[in-house]
């Protein structure tokens, strides 16, 4: 192929670059391609009129390459004659990109050179024959290093090795070492020695942790990365929310595992930590690994060869807590009172009406297998036909409230949860936040009066002396939580071996899916059991019994509280009488809050 252009004058080239891997961000490898090339152009009397660098961004994943595009496009506008670069890997790793590459350089009259391949002439048979080649050779390669990758990640599902990538939180870069250890024994803080020894009982494993120094059994340092995670795992469990945990973790310090962030033109920053955010959060909790197990597409497969951050039952317990969907929140939308979502309106309307003025008088109350629901007959027929309230509306539309009155014991009223809102203006014309009905305006209470109330309710009876005999959890009796793992992790390998079995024709299709299906009902079985044990009540750590719980519950947060007060009572805000009570007088000060107009019962949580 010629590599003049037909006026003679001096051909104008691009240089391309591109590496694969640079995790780092460095550059190092295509800027040693770029000074290989600018030798090259100057053996080859030819202008360079752009560098194109794509660093970090593999050529056989298919994924965009903005650099490489923008080379085609200048070469079809004839801005460029020719490219350089340092091999034809380094242009494509598919053949079929390759050959429409190769088609514009025959269209064109183009140059292409490469460092280590010489240089390509499209003028024959033979030369279009061996450019065509080298693409599929080139394409084969890389799948043949795909191959050997996938290869050696499936050894470490079988082994249960790390498998490579970012470090993880919590561990060292080698994915394997806890961050970060401490000997109990000796000052030792590095050196420690991660080993499995087998199990030849269950045909299990078991992972150790000791010191190189004196050979005690290391633990995890107070205030590391490791311990911040375990205590971020019994947090959630006891009640705080994500946001709750991301907030005490900017308040100590802890960020996010430094990361390198990719800039437009193909590089990377240096590694910045940040803030921790609710999502990715959550993210970090889910991870299998922190239980020492390991996945593969999103399936437990076996235990992991590194030491855990937390017991399995605990991961269980968090992960059913953060997959259930009414956790699934936007931003701005968290709970800012302690009642929103658990108060619940007491009220019974006991007679409504319609819009063309028909009245409709409470008769009764009709309890189905679920609920119970107040029943209504027309005012003028009140031994005739009886509805719902959702009946009734879906026949006569919207209805008032005409008169509503408390629930009395026994009998189920509106018991639609209560919500805050700043609609409403207090004696002093200021707005106040307020407790309402979700569903009509049956009840209506001030916020700060009504969780005030509840609060010192609350911390009376968790301090009261029958406190720890009331709420303190049962310890769980039967199997222990240690054999049902080893359990759990016999069914896994069971499940890999029938695999196994029926590729090497020592079993049948349906013996193996037979097999399969019985395993994998057994195991659900015992990590259903294992996530009901891990879910610590929330009572499980309070100093029941004692004054202390009054200063306790000061210092714990909204989330915590919520989740208490949801498990050991029922708040029900019934109607109260209208008008100010008797001796009150405005713009002293006084608040007419009375207690007796909101009902209170007690769950057991045993």
């Amino acid at each position: 192929m010629k590599t003049e252009p037909a006026n003679g004058a001096r051909r104008r080239v691009v240089i391309y670059t591109r590496i694969s891997d640079d995790r780092e961000g460095r550059r190092y490898g295509v800027r040693r391609q770029e000074r290989d090339c600018r030798k090259l152009a100057e053996e080859l009397g030819v202008d360079v009129v752009e560098v194109l660098v794509e660093n970090d961004i593999s050529a056989y994943s298919g994924k965009p390459r903005p650099k490489y595009d923008r080379m085609l496009k200048m070469l079809r506008a004839g801005q460029a004659d020719g490219v350089l670069a340092l091999t034809s890997r380094r242009l494509q790793r598919r053949y079929r990109e390759a050959f429409d590459f190769l088609d514009l350089v025959e269209e064109k009259n183009l140059l292409v050179a490469t460092v280590k391949g010489g240089t390509y002439d499209l003028t024959t048979a033979d030369g279009r024959r061996e450019a065509r080649r080298k693409a599929v050779d080139d394409q084969h390669e890389a799948e043949e290093i795909a191959e050997r990758v996938r290869d050696a990640k499936k050894d470490n599902l079988r082994e249960g090795t790390y498998r490579g990538g970012p470090r993880p939180f919590g561990y060292e870069r080698d994915g394997v070492t806890p961050r970060s250890l401490r000997c109990p024994q000796c000052p030792a803080k590095d050196g420690f020695i991660i080993d499995r020894e087998d199990a030849p009982d269950t045909g299990d494993f078991i992972v150790t942790t000791t010191c190189g120094e004196c050979g005690a059994e290391a633990e995890i340092a107070e205030g590391s990365e490791a311990w911040h995670l375990g205590k971020a795992i019994d947090a959630i469990i006891a009640g705080d929310s994500l946001r709750s945990v991301c907030r005490e973790w900017a308040e100590k310090g802890v960020r996010t595992v430094p990361r390198r962030k990719r800039t437009e033109d193909g590089g990377r920053t240096e590694p910045v930590a940040r803030e921790w955010q609710a999502t990715e959060l959550r993210r970090t909790l889910l991870r299998p690994r922190n239980a020492g197990l390991i996945d593969h597409r999103g399936e437990i497969v076996g235990k992991a060869a590194w030491p855990p951050l937390t017991t399995e039952d605990k991961w269980r317990a968090v992960k059913g807590i953060l997959e259930q969907p009414e956790r699934r929140t936007t931003p701005g939308n968290a709970r800012k009172w302690l009642g929103s979502g658990i108060y619940r309106c007491g009220a019974l309307v006991t007679l409504y009406r319609a819009a063309d003025g028909r009245e409709f008088v409470h008769t009764g109350q009709y309890t189905d297998d679920e609920m119970a629901w107040p029943l209504y007959a027309a005012a003028e027929a009140p031994g005739g036909q009886r509805w719902t309230p959702p009946e009734l509306e879906a026949s006569f539309g919207k209805l008032k409230a005409a008169k509503v009155e408390p629930e009395p014991e026994g009998r189920r009223g509106c018991r639609e949860t209560l919500r805050c809102s700043t609609s409403g203006t207090g004696a002093e014309r200021k707005h106040l936040v307020a407790y309402r009905c979700r569903s009509a305006v049956h009840v209506t209470r001030t916020a700060e009066l009504l969780d005030g109330y509840v609060e010192a309710v609350v911390v009376e009876r968790l301090s009261s002396p029958d406190a720890v005999s009331l709420f303190a959890p049962t310890p769980d009796k039967g199997e222990s939580t240690e054999h049902l793992a080893t359990r759990a992790n016999t069914l896994r390998a069971k499940l890999d071996q029938y695999s196994a079995d029926y590729a090497d024709d020592l079993i049948t299709r349906k013996q193996m899916i037979d097999g399969t299906a019985r395993a994998r009902a057994k195991l659900a079985e015992i990590e259903a059991e294992m996530e009901r044990r891990a879910t610590v009540p929330v009572l499980a750590r309070l100093p029941l019994g004692t004054p202390e719980i009054g200063k306790a519950w000061e210092g714990y947060t909204l989330e915590r509280k919520r989740a208490i007060l949801d498990a050991i009572m029922e708040v029900t805000v019934l109607p109260s009488r209208r008008g100010r009570p008797k001796g009150f007088k405005p713009g002293t000060g006084q608040v007419y809050f009375d207690p007796e107009y909101v009902r209170i019962k007690w769950k057991t949580p045993n």
